[in-house]
């Protein structure tokens, strides 16, 4: 017996069992993958929003304040667009409700005199340092059930999937 065949069921087998009887004809075998993506994405997203509302965060905001922090310089919008797969009215909102709090600062862009260019603050600096541990601890718990080496194939494997989904989306 492989190991596909030696673990129990999830839903994404419930959904394709249920389409192999509708439409037998149909190739379902990329829910395999994308159903379990969506499926593990959703809850892990979750999890974590309900961790950075405490923080009186939305998980977009986070993304914005720690792409900040990573870079540890000014970012325009369009870089932060870009980094967090967010449309500019998104960005564009987070960034002024970040700015209204005092967590991000926005100057005008020196080398493009009509964008801007946005800072974190110190507060924005020392919230996401309180944050991001939290958030790792969170997403360490949910992968507690993976054995390390199940975990580290995963990785690989969903690298992969990465690429070409990024590859397909691009053309």
């Amino acid at each position: 017996m492989n190991q596909s065949e030696s673990q129990p069921g999830d839903a994404v087998d419930e959904i394709r069992a249920g389409w192999a009887v509708l439409r037998p004809e149909l190739d379902t075998s990329a829910v395999d993958v994308v159903g379990r993506v969506i499926r593990a994405s959703a809850l892990i997203v979750r999890a974590t929003e309900e961790l950075l509302a405490a923080h009186g965060l939305t998980r977009g905001e986070f993304d914005v304040l720690s792409t900040l922090r990573r870079a540890g310089a000014p970012q325009s919008p369009t870089t932060l667009r870009t980094i967090a797969l967010a449309s500019a009215p998104a960005i564009t909102k987070r960034v002024h409700s970040l700015e209204r709090r005092g967590l991000v600062r926005r100057a005008a862009n020196p080398a493009d005199g009509r964008g801007s260019l946005i800072t974190l603050t110190r507060e924005g600096e020392e919230l996401v340092d309180r944050a991001f541990p939290e958030v790792l601890d969170a997403e360490r718990a949910l992968l507690s059930g993976v054995p390390a080496d199940l975990r580290a194939e995963a990785s690989r494997s969903l690298r992969a999937v990465l690429a070409s989904v990024e590859a397909a989306a691009s053309r």
